[in-house]
């Protein structure tokens, strides 16, 4: 982090005539994914000499990620980072990766979408009106409650737990016996509060920073989902720029990637450290009874894979090492 900021430090403003490029991110300045971006923005204007500059509307200004992803179809936003689970409606290869207990490693999943199926990923966000600029690292997601630790597929039986908009985490949680209650994420510590849920689920980093860990005392490391963000830009802004300026802008987003994956791992670490000096109940993968946990999670797969090219997708990516 120390290193990357010299080098911001270093950078040139861009000039007063540089084309302006709107992006949009619901976190707020200190978030990683913000810092990410700002790093993306300032070697952009460095690549084109100035020529482009990002103007980056941070914690929310401009909605939601769902109002994110339309806006840059439609061409109405330029570029938004969004999670892949947001997109599955228009991108059906998306929906397949949110499948759980799919990946078993972060690298897995980094060869996955440098292979064939993120290439039909590319295809498909093209398709629906956008391009991919870069993938940032969403973590993997866990289960946290309230009330006792899940270990057991039996410990979701009467358990409200919150989740996103999105048909397969809905789905997932009724598999395992639970009932989900979609809440926005600015709203979990209140459904908290009010006894609307019981437990949610998120990866470790933000549990800790947007201090569900004081109101969730349990946290399973289950690892059920780990679906990236992905940074997509307005295929409408993508055809206005020259080809210079569409390479510029592919490297400027896959090095602030690789900067953010390696700020995203140290970020973990001293999330999970600092929920252990809480005094968090954390309950590790081996732990779990993961089995019966994902033989549930994994019925699933019949109703997400309707076709063979899924299936043939889908088998691709278990088989990835």
């Amino acid at each position: 982090m120390g290193v990357s900021l010299l080098v911001l430090s270093g950078m040139t403003a861009a000039p007063l005539s540089a084309r302006e490029l709107v992006a949009a991110e619901i976190n707020s300045p200190g978030h990683i994914l913000v810092f990410s971006e700002e790093v993306m923005a300032l070697r952009l204007s460095e690549l084109t000499k100035g020529a482009l500059d990002i103007q980056l509307k941070h914690s929310g200004q401009l909605g939601s990620e769902n109002k994110y992803w339309e806006s840059v179809r439609n061409g109405s936003l330029d570029i938004a980072r969004v999670n892949l689970g947001v997109i599955g409606s228009d991108v059906p290869a998306a929906k397949l990766l949110s499948l759980p207990y799919l990946f078993h490693s972060r690298d897995q999943l980094w060869r996955v979408l440098k292979g064939d199926f993120g290439k039909r990923i590319n295809s498909e966000v093209e398709t629906a009106g956008a391009i991919v600029l870069a993938y940032y690292d969403g973590g993997t997601r866990s289960f946290y409650t309230t009330k006792k630790p899940i270990r057991f597929r039996s410990d979701f039986d009467g358990l409200r737990i919150g989740v996103q908009d999105s048909p397969v985490y809905k789905d997932l949680i009724t598999l395992l016996g639970g009932t989900p209650v979609v809440v926005d994420q600015e709203r979990i510590i209140d459904a908290f509060k009010n006894g609307e849920i019981d437990g949610a689920e998120n990866n470790t980093p933000n549990y800790v920073s947007s201090e569900h860990y004081k109101y969730a005392r349990y946290l399973s490391l289950d690892e059920h989902t780990s679906v990236p963000e992905v940074l997509v830009m307005s295929k409408k802004t993508w055809d206005s720029l020259t080809p210079d300026q569409q390479r510029a802008a592919k490297i400027a987003a896959e090095e602030s990637s690789e900067n953010m994956k390696l700020l995203w791992a140290a970020s973990e670490t001293q999330a999970l450290a600092k929920a252990k000096k809480e005094g968090v109940v954390i309950h590790e993968r081996h732990d779990i009874s993961m089995t019966g946990i994902e033989s549930f999670g994994m019925k699933l797969f019949p109703k997400y894979v309707t076709n063979f090219r899924d299936m043939t997708a889908l088998m691709s990516v278990i088989s990835t090492k």
